[in-house]
């Protein structure tokens, strides 16, 4: 009995020796890495190793673990150029079955990811923040130290294609394989670019001169777009000095030369001449009434009919229409009081036009008296020109007496643009009025460092001896003791007349006021005509000294719009003698009311109060800005009105009604991240809404970027291409919408290339003619995103075309897109360098461009 208790006490001893030493099983692990044994992996069980697999990626042992245990086992490898992660799980450790030992057996399959280090350096020092790139995708950028880590799964079978590339700097690119822990050594050199302007003087606004032809050395790299921008970049050695020239054909110098170091940023900014004159673009804005009580648009009509057909006669004169204009003016917010006051040399206006024609008619006992002003883009008023008609049918030969004393009078400038020995070539001729005897003042002009004018001084006068329809030839009249003539220098016609003769020796003094008594004010702006002529303006002080003989009588009258004109004999006895006048207001009663109700209402800026206003206001007669503001989620109504009655009444169903700003609640809702909200919002303007076609624009793009749906935008842009104004770029701005829609059709003929190859030309070659109109009129194209309308025109012209010659075969198509996708990359906008989006299209456009350029 008591041998067989023992014998039991050394079994149950036995067991727990057993359990503390551990359990017998057998491991086996079988790694593989990319479908190839692993060798060399560790083993560890609960973070302890307890071994490594053989050459054939096999570890086979058997070890000892505590029955119920729970195991991690974890295979780690380690191998140089790859990133391994780690394999890990988890079991359970059981008791196994008198005199078995359990298997325990794992196929592990290692994930890992192989890197190239990219050490980027200028000049052997690290360079931090460079892109890198693989194929079209950013995938990071340097850190301080110059590097990046590049990961990647598989390599391709044409190997890695990378780009390392930093805005200022040459591009280095990578095609090929690598090794799995490769360094790559990337040396960036700062990349030389050159931008060109090439621009003149135009009525003094500089304006870029496109087509100018630009050599580095002999060999010509571009022309200049329709700004007069070009940008050269330079991927060589940096620091070659070179020469750079500039070919501008039919400007002043034709050539211009300088030398250059390409290395970094180069900026050369330079201003020509022409050789032959522009015509002077000149709008008639409006005639307007100025009797009330008098109906006078029938013969306003006549006269402004009458002066178009007799100014624009003139070669000298080029016709900006009158609806263009109005449009444009509108469009600017710019005022009547603005436009004759400051003038619009700062303002989009000025691309368009350089004078602007404002006139007046007025009705006494004897007839009708009209009254032309011509002003400049600086608000000065060049000249202005009365005349009486006893009846409507003079009205014709009034307004040619009015222009032909325009052309008399107006001065001409031009440029000296040749010397023969003692002998002048000027580029204005007989169509400017000159001819063999006509004195021309002349200027010399100051240079800044770029050429341009900063400024003439006066040096003399010239005398035509010959003139032609190009020009003129002229010798010195009288020329300033150690001056010399030189190309460039600025001549102006010169007008004599009596009344500056008399200016030399003797003035009278007029002191203008205005209003009714005895509220009256010194009157700005009355225009001053001694027999007709014009002598002069009152300042803002109500008074002009005029050229006046003593004792010589001159019918006087006093004119300006908005107030009866006063007219009187004019005798001095002596030089300072003094006149003062006082002209009757012409007013009209403005009555207005709104829907809404509850507007503030203002004219030529000033609050006069809130609609209704059903007794009304007195407003002189003419022009004037009226504006009406409720705020809210409503848009403000603003007009030029023409105030020529005793009463203007736009009550009751000629109320003013304002609209919603669905721009506004659009704009909000994209703002808020609810595109659904904007469509809805842009799609509620019908056509008669004043902001139709940029809130359908608007509409357009968002189908087109946010929501992919070409069809709509096409549908969309095609309807605000459909309104003549915009088809007729009235409206500059919507020459963008050629470059939007030659997009979508892109887009949509892009979608269909692989299953209707004939509907994907078709759409191609819509997309083709839309974007050579956008191309030929990217002069109008907005400021805030000229360089990226630029951009987007000539990409998509030559993706257009690319894709055209893909499903075409055609070798015409292929030359056409050759061609594009050189000047894709000769006009890529600078300021667009290092922008990823536009980088990203750069790279992907030297794929495509090498895919046809060598066939």
């Amino acid at each position: 009995m008591a041998r067989r208790w023992l014998r039991s006490a050394l079994v149950v001893v036995a067991t727990l020796l057993l359990a503390a030493c551990g359990q017998k099983l057998d491991l086996e692990v079988k790694a593989t890495l990319d479908g190839q044994p692993a060798p060399e992996a560790m083993v560890l069980l609960d973070g302890k190793q307890v071994g490594a697999t053989d050459a054939q990626g096999v570890y086979a042992e058997t070890v000892r673990q505590k029955a119920g245990a729970e195991v991690e086992l974890k295979v780690v490898k380690d191998l140089p150029g790859y990133r391994i992660e780690p394999f890990t799980t988890k079991f359970l450790v059981k008791l196994p079955k008198e005199g078995e030992i359990d298997k325990y057996a794992y196929d592990v399959k290692l994930k890992a990811m192989r890197y190239v280090t990219l050490a980027v350096t200028e000049k052997g020092a690290p360079l931090a923040d460079a892109v890198v790139r693989a194929g079209n995708r950013e995938v990071g950028r340097t850190d301080a130290g110059g590097e990046f880590i590049y990961e990647y799964k598989e390599l391709p079978k044409r190997g890695v294609d990378l780009s390392v590339s930093k805005a200022g700097y040459s591009i280095w690119r990578k095609r090929g394989p690598v090794e799995p822990g490769e360094r790559l050594d990337v040396a960036l050199a700062r990349r030389a670019v050159v931008s060109v302007s090439a621009l003149q003087e135009d009525y003094g606004r500089a304006l870029g001169i496109p087509g100018v032809a630009v050599l580095i050395g002999d060999r010509t790299v571009g022309r200049t777009d329709a700004r007069g921008n070009f940008t050269y970049s330079y991927d060589g050695e940096p620091g070659r000095k070179v020469s750079l020239t500039l070919s501008a054909p039919n400007h002043v110098p034709p050539q211009w030369r300088t030398t250059v170091s390409l290395d970094g940023q180069v900026n050369i900014q330079r201003y020509f001449y022409p050789t032959s004159l522009k015509p002077i673009r000149v709008g008639i804005y409006r005639f307007v009434g100025n009797t009330p009580g008098v109906d006078l648009k029938s013969v306003v009509a006549q006269t402004e009919s009458a002066m178009a057909g007799q100014l624009y006669k003139h070669g000298v004169f080029q016709e900006v229409p009158s609806q263009s204009l109005q449009a444009d003016i509108k469009r600017y917010r710019l005022s009547v009081d603005k436009l004759v006051g400051q003038g619009w040399q700062d303002t989009p206006l000025r691309r368009n036009v350089d004078m602007i024609v404002m006139g007046s008619v007025a009705q006494d006992d004897k007839g009708y008296i009209l009254e032309a002003k011509f002003y400049t883009s600086g608000g000065k008023t060049i000249l202005s020109q009365i005349v009486k008609a006893r009846n409507e049918r003079d009205i014709h030969s009034a307004v040619r007496e009015i222009v032909a004393n325009v052309i008399e009078r107006f001065p001409f400038e031009g440029t000296v643009v040749a010397i023969e020995d003692d002998r002048y070539r000027v580029n204005i001729g007989k169509p400017f009025r000159v001819g063999r005897g006509t004195e021309l003042t002349l200027t010399t002009p100051s240079y800044g460092e770029s050429g341009k004018i900063s400024g003439y001084r006066s040096i003399g006068r010239l005398a035509v001896k010959r003139a032609d329809d190009g020009g003129a030839w002229a010798e010195v009249g009288n020329l300033a003791k150690g001056e010399k003539i030189a190309v460039g220098d600025r001549v102006v016609r010169r007008v004599y007349s009596d009344a500056e003769d008399a200016a030399k020796r003797t003035v009278a003094r007029l002191t203008v006021k205005g209003g009714l008594a005895p509220d009256v004010a010194p009157l700005a702006g009355v225009n001053v005509y001694l027999n007709n002529d014009w002598v002069g303006t009152t300042g803002a002080d109500g008074r002009a000294e005029i050229p006046a003989r003593p004792g010589k009588s001159y019918n006087l009258v006093l004119y300006r719009h908005g107030y009866q004109q006063a007219t009187d004999k004019l005798k001095i006895a002596k030089s300072g003698d003094s006149r003062e006048f006082v002209m009757s207001v012409n007013n009209s009663l403005f009555q207005v009311e709104s829907e809404p109700t509850g507007a503030a209402v203002y004219i030529d800026g000033e609050r006069i109060g809130k609609t209704p206003i059903l007794g009304g206001i007195l407003v002189n007669l003419g022009f004037h800005t009226v504006k009406l503001s409720i705020g809210e989620d409503y848009r403000d109504w603003e007009e030029v009105l023409e105030f020529d009655k005793k009463i203007e009444d736009r009550t009751g169903g000629d109320k003013i009604v304002l609209h919603r700003d669905y721009l506004k609640i659009g704009q909000r809702a994209l703002e808020s991240g609810n595109v659904d909200a904007a469509i809805q919002a842009y799609a509620s303007t019908e056509k008669n809404h004043p902001d139709y076609s940029s809130a359908r624009h608007r509409l357009a793009q968002i189908y087109l970027d946010d929501k992919n749906d070409y069809d709509a935008a096409i549908r969309e842009f095609e309807n605000v291409l459909s309104l003549p104004e915009n088809q007729q770029l009235i409206y500059k701005q919507y020459a963008v919408a050629f470059t939007n829609l030659g997009h979508a059709y892109y887009e949509k003929g892009n979608s269909l290339a692989q299953k209707d190859k004939q509907a994907a030309a078709e759409y191609f070659a819509k997309a083709v003619s839309e974007l050579q109109t956008a191309k030929q009129n990217t002069r109008f194209f907005p400021t805030q995103h000229y360089d990226e309308a630029l951009h987007d025109t000539h990409y998509y012209m030559a993706l257009a075309y690319h894709k055209l010659y893909l499903v075409t075969k055609r070798p015409a198509v292929m030359d056409s897109a050759n061609l594009a996708w050189r000047e894709y990359f000769d006009f890529f906008p600078q300021k667009l360098a290092g922008k990823e989006a536009f980088e990203q299209s750069r790279e992907a456009a030297r794929k495509y461009w090498d895919e046809i350029k060598d066939q």
